[in-house]
């Protein structure tokens, strides 16, 4: 019974250096997908505005004589971006969980 006491311990020690690296890594992991999703959206909302994105296409692309008086091509007010239209965050399964655990965090404060 004596040897198996300093074997558990030894066990439950790297168990514990284990868990910890894998909590390590998750965060790594949240900040990435949040990154992801905020570069994401901002390419969607930016290409939006100016004519079209590899997700929409490019059909009806302004051109130069169709600018607004705020010299920006066809803008459209309150575009908002669609889940739908999010082709890499929205491939990840662990993107939306990472993201609510961003907002917990942020509310928190």
């Amino acid at each position: 019974m004596t040897t198996a006491s300093p074997m558990v311990g030894r066990i439950q020690h790297v168990l514990q250096a284990a868990l910890e690296k894998k909590r390590q890594i998750d965060k790594q992991l949240a900040a990435h997908e949040a990154h992801i999703h905020a570069y994401e959206g901002s390419y969607l909302e930016e290409s939006t505005l100016t004519g079209g994105n590899i997700v929409k296409g490019y059909h009806g692309r302004p051109r130069a004589s169709t600018k607004d008086s705020d010299g920006a091509f066809g803008r459209e007010v309150g575009h908002e971006v669609q889940d739908a239209d999010r082709l890499f965050s929205g491939s990840s399964l662990t993107c939306q969980q990472a993201l609510d655990q961003r907002a917990a965090i942020e509310r928190s404060r």
